[in-house]
């Protein structure tokens, strides 16, 4: 039958045949990755809408719902008139178009309970899926680590002994290993942190949907929401990151979620008059909670609120006390798991402490008032605004910008909707933030897990109240909030999904811990950190390994520095017993070797290297021996070897550690200097460390020094070589040491740099093909530093194949300034770097030409494939930065600003009230991260004095760069005490980064300048 059309009706559809027609031009000629003639170009795009029309018009004629095409094909235009070339925004606005699609669709969708189960269980198993595509695979550091060691061995964990757990984890890794009898109890228990995080998405999108259809959605929407909501929370950073480990976050998220699921129920029950339903739910709840506050006690925060939405939605519930009977045997119920502790510190279960079986240690360990001093730390009125000025950070680690502000919009349509609801998700995410912030513990991002929930729900919520009082084409304004949610969601799991794929297969626990522990000395003792401790406790009590070994957990004392308490373990053990660190640190009377993964402490003076070094016998001179070399990752892990030496990429560091002695005493105004260089086959210096010597040492003792060298992330792959030089500072100027060969340096080794296989970080991504046909390299992205004045650097970042050739920067047509640089041949689908730097001020916008190794130039693929024989590169002002450190972090930018703190500080230790510099640095993990790293901000005068420093994990503590992956982008704060006696004038501010174990510093990759400079100011 045909359907009569009315003239706006044929050119609406006439319309959007036209626009989708262009779209599809546009990704097909984008697409052939190659430069088009613009006739070309012109001629398809024309064509392509024409045939949109006429093909897609009488189709669409057809279509009852024809309309609910126009809000998905509008946003396709975003891409069509988008004036880069960046199919990113081809895929993001093709995925927006499709949620709006489907949900114009779910407005009108009626679906059965048993859709809704289907719904429920689809969820569950995608959630299942997603995070075991992703667990880690092995055994952890830190809590992770000391959670798989006391599941397997029925243990006590610390304070406040997470006892549910505990037996959970026991009975579900013997449970597996009779399933699986070649998985490790490790293994295990991470997968358990998968199920667990999958119900609690399941248990979140309940909650949300039954809330959303009590308060007048339609079941679809409700469903739809559901979904947005465990989207928001189930790729959320930290939440991701806990799903996939041994953990104790997971499960309290968990009955968080279950006490929602239970509240929701409980109001859809009062809201339908069914006190049966009702008195179920909060049993539920009421058990939710019991096991929940037992599990972990921080939840009592948000089950104050939680319990006063109960009152509100049914006040008559406070003068019922026979409704609370079974509430309270169900709460009473969470009480049992403790009796697990008392029975297993009789037991004297691995790492339960002593009297636990006795009132006053139980109290103690359950109540976990070890912990006491650091609860409400920082709420004074000189650290609360600073803790407060994380929350930003925080909340922006986890979600993306549009999920921040969909939970914004929506939080006001809820309260519209519901202020009872409202107000309790609101005072429950309020007050557990203000609780964390306070609380003085460097893991901020995990104990916050439970204010990510409200914000879930809240994004779930919204979209599905949204007022929808239009029809036809106006639908799909009141689809949008929804598909915004879900997109916000889809794009949050997208750009997070590459770094839990990477950390999928990461062992770096196993890594670092079993070669220390396989190759200590027969009956040595490992002094360890609580981060290593547990994986070397692991693999000795559960798998068995090197008994003979003791490991001691080195635990700080307060009110002494953590450094004198290594010290005094150190001294108190036998001179004769073998002593290895997991801790860098050098003592009076002792030696620290490196040793594997850490070190080993030997009284002075040593007269041979105990470890296995690769052998360097080489004289300079008379003054200086070296015996031997260890290169090393930054982690303490081995490169690979190849038959060029070891195998290395740009953009990565090496760690060497040189075995050496002086041969006769010097004086201390002429101490040497060792100086290690990297050579390309041309015999260029391409990169350079250089290393003071011990004064200390003495002739024949045998010492240590390591030295980190850089790998720039320019440096085009092949071969090169390591070379090692000596010399001293005279008066005169260098004097070099001439070595056994009569040269001034000796190679030490080769190395095979190969090409780089991962994109790089990009702040200014792009896709722009190059050559004739697209067989040419394509840039995928461009960076810019002005860290010095008057200068720009700028980062091109290639992607292969390439066969080498020439690249022309101009700054400004005609007269502008510009710079050449070579284009080194790039491997097929290999990257590599080109830096480039141009002496210009002001906010510039360079152009870029390109050239063959033959001297012709290279076409480019603009928009719509459009020839270019010059491209626009993105605009740079005089605040862009990007400095590399080591291969991990970029910064991009700092701010500094003045207040004022006294000795009410908790963080930072003042005698009296003075004026304090307040610098915030912004920082971008190039990659997931498994260091610990610490950040020292330097604050100097004109002159280059010292005036403060100040030395911490990131953003105060509360988001140590162990839980960064890609993209993590944060503002770290540094508060730096400015001395009584200065008063006014110029200051700079500077910046270094080590890892907080071994202490390597990671090196600048950038041969400018040795520190990082942060920018200069005046201080009134």
């Amino acid at each position: 039958m045909k359907i009569g059309v009315s003239k706006r009706g044929a050119w609406r559809t006439g319309t959007l045949g036209v626009l989708f027609g262009l779209f599809l031009a546009r990704l097909v000629l984008e697409g052939a990755a190659r430069p088009w003639p613009p006739m070309a170009a012109l001629t398809m795009g024309v064509a392509a809408a024409g045939a949109g029309a006429f093909l897609l018009r009488p189709v669409l004629q057809r279509v009852p719902t024809a309309k609910r095409f126009i809000g998905p094909v509008a946003v396709l235009l975003v891409y069509v008139v988008w004036p880069h070339r960046d199919q990113r925004v081809a895929a993001v606005s093709s995925c927006l178009a499709a949620l709006l699609w489907l949900v114009q669709w779910g407005l009108a969708w009626r679906p059965s309970q048993r859709t809704v189960a289907l719904v429920d269980g689809g969820l569950f198993l995608g959630g299942m899926m997603l995070y075991v595509a992703t667990v880690a695979p092995d055994v952890l550091p830190a809590d992770a680590g000391e959670f798989q060691l006391v599941a397997a061995l029925a243990g006590v964990a610390h304070p406040p002994g997470y006892p549910l757990y505990t037996l959970a984890g026991y009975v579900w890794t013997h449970l597996f290993s009779v399933l699986f009898p070649h998985a490790t109890p490790a293994y295990a228990l991470n997968l358990m942190s998968c199920g667990l995080a999958a119900g609690t998405l399941l248990l979140l999108a309940r909650a949300t949907r039954t809330w959303a259809e009590s308060l007048g959605a339609s079941r679809g929407m409700a469903v739809i929401g559901g979904l947005a909501a465990a989207l928001a929370l189930g790729t959320a950073t930290t939440f991701w990151a806990q799903a996939t480990i041994a953990n104790i976050r997971t499960p309290t998220a968990f009955f968080a979620a279950w006490a929602l699921d239970a509240m929701a129920r409980f109001a859809a029950a009062c809201h339908r008059r069914d006190p049966t339903r009702a008195d179920r739910a909060l049993t539920s709840l009421a058990m939710a909670f019991g096991l929940g506050i037992t599990h972990h006690p921080s939840l009592a925060f948000v089950g104050v609120f939680f319990g006063a939405y109960v009152l509100l939605t049914e006040p008559r519930l406070a003068i019922q006390p026979r409704r609370w009977l079974r509430p309270m045997m169900a709460a009473s119920v969470g009480l049992l798991p403790l009796l697990y502790l008392p029975i297993r510190g009789a037991m004297e279960a691995p790492l339960a402490p002593a009297g636990l079986d006795t009132w006053p240690g139980f109290l103690h360990h359950v109540l976990a008032r070890g912990f006491a001093g650091d609860m409400f730390a920082f709420l004074t009125p000189v650290d609360l605004p600073h803790r407060l000025a994380l929350v930003p950070t925080l909340f922006a680690f986890q979600f993306n910008s549009l999920l921040i502000a969909v939970a914004m919009v929506c939080l006001v349509v809820v309260w519209r909707r519901d202020w009872r609801l409202a107000a309790a998700l609101t005072a429950a995410w309020s007050v557990h933030t203000l609780v964390t912030v306070t609380y003085r513990a460097p893991q901020t991002v995990e104990y916050l897990m439970p204010a990510y929930l409200p914000l879930a729900v809240v994004v779930g919520l919204g979209p599905a109240l949204w007022p929808r009082n239009g029809r036809g084409w106006r639908s799909w304004l009141y689809a949008l909030p929804a598909a915004l949610a879900l997109w916000g969601g889809l794009l949050n799991g997208w750009a997070h999904a590459d770094s839990f794929i990477a950390l999928h297969a990461d062992q770096t626990a196993r890594r670092f811990a079993q070669p220390l522990l396989e190759t200590a000395p027969e009956g040595a003792l490992i002094l360890a950190d609580w981060r290593w401790a547990m994986p070397l406790r692991y693999l000795q009590a559960v798998e068995g390994r090197r008994p003979d070994v003791e490991i001691q957990y080195v635990w700080p004392v307060a009110g002494r520095e953590y450094d004198q308490v290594w010290e005094e373990r150190v001294r108190t053990v036998a001179t004769a017993r073998p002593i290895l660190l997991t801790h860098f640190y050098t003592f009076d009377g002792w030696t620290t070797e490196p040793w594997e993964t850490g070190f080993r402490v030997h009284p002075r003076p040593v007269t041979a290297p105990q470890a296995s070094l690769t052998a360097l016998d080489t004289r300079f001179g008379e003054q200086l021996r070296l015996i031997g070399y260890d290169v090393r990752r930054a982690d303490g892990s081995r490169f690979p070897a190849g038959e060029g030496g070891h195998v290395v990429h740009a953009g990565e560091t090496l760690e060497f550690t040189f075995a050496w002695q002086p041969l006769r005493s010097r004086s201390t105004d002429s101490r040497p200097s060792l100086t290690l260089r990297l050579v390309d086959d041309a015999g260029r210096d391409r990169a350079q460390v250089d290393r003071v010597l011990d004064e200390g040492c003495t002739p024949d003792e045998v010492c240590f020094v390591r030295l980190t060298l850089p790998l720039l992330p320019g440096l085009p792959a092949g071969a090169y070589r390591v070379t090692l030089g000596a010399y001293t500072v005279t008066e005169s100027g260098f004097e070099s040491w001439a070595a056994d060969n009569g040269q001034t340096a000796v190679v030490v080794t080769g190395l095979t740099l190969t090409p780089v296989n991962r994109p790089p970080l990009t702040l200014h991504g792009c896709a722009i093909p190059f050559g004739d046909y697209g067989d040419g390299p394509t840039l995928v992205g461009v960076d810019y530093d002005r860290s010095v004045p008057d200068h720009l650097r700028v980062y091109l970042h290639w992607r292969g194949p390439a066969d080498g050739g020439l690249i022309r920067l101009q700054t400004k047509e005609g007269e502008g300034r510009e710079a050449t640089v070579s284009l080194p041949a790039i491997s097929p689908q290999a990257y590599q770097t080109v830096v480039v730097d141009v002496p210009i001020s002001g906010s510039v916008a360079p152009r870029m030409t390109v050239m063959s190794i033959n001297g012709e130039v290279m076409p480019a693929a603009g928009p719509w494939g459009w020839t270019l024989t010059a491209v626009r590169l993105p605009r740079s002002s005089v605040d862009d930065r990007f400095v590399l450190l080591g291969e991990d972090i970029v910064w991009v930018g700092a701010q500094a600003h003045a207040t004022w703190a006294d000795a009410r500080s908790a963080l930072m230790s003042l005698p009296d009230r003075r004026q304090v510099e307040v610098v915030d640095v912004t920082f971008i993990a190039r990659r997931p991260m498994t260091t610990d790293v610490a950040i020292s901000v330097r604050l100097l005068d004109a002159q280059g004095q010292w005036l403060a420093v100040h030395d911490y994990q990131p953003a105060l503590g509360a988001i140590p760069t162990l839980k960064w992956i890609r993209g993590s982008r944060v503002v770290d704060r540094h508060l730096l005490p400015l001395p009584d006696d200065f008063t006014t004038g110029e200051v700079y501010a500077t910046l270094i980064a080590y890892e907080r174990f071994r202490l390597p510093p990671l090196p600048v990759m950038d041969t400018r300048f040795g520190d990082v400079p942060l920018g200069a100011w005046t201080v009134p």
